[in-house]
């Protein structure tokens, strides 16, 4: 089991670490989670509303419970983001292509098909 200490991250929620502290977390197991929707309070992020199939792969092994973050004032636990394998990119359509939207809400150039992005083969 990997027990490293855990660098204190911010809330996704309050955005502050004074109320947070380490917990053991409960995750879902990988069968159980038809797709989570994404966080709400960290656009493009993996780290809330997770599974095994969300944890990079050196963290499987401590499934069903992991080494993970509680924010007391927000009751929220979460991963740090060294923890969680990277968003899928997200695309809008247009009737010219695709446009890649980035976190910060940015748009990116046009693609013919979303295949051409070099991002969406990781």
């Amino acid at each position: 089991m990997n027990t490293a200490t855990l660098t204190m991250e911010a809330c996704p929620r309050c955005k502050l670490t004074t109320h947070v502290s380490e917990k053991l977390l409960l995750i879902n197991a990988a069968s159980d989670h038809p797709g989570a929707s994404p966080s709400v309070w960290r656009h493009g992020c993996a780290c809330e509303g997770f599974s095994l199939d969300d944890l990079k792969p050196e963290f499987f092994d401590q499934g069903p419970f992991i080494q993970g973050l509680y924010c007391t004032a927000c009751s929220i636990g979460y991963v740090p983001e060294f923890m969680a394998k990277p968003a899928p990119p997200m695309y809008e359509p247009s009737p010219e292509g695709f446009r890649r939207v980035f976190p910060d809400g940015t748009l990116g150039p046009l693609l013919q098909r979303i295949a051409d992005d070099a991002e969406s083969q990781r």
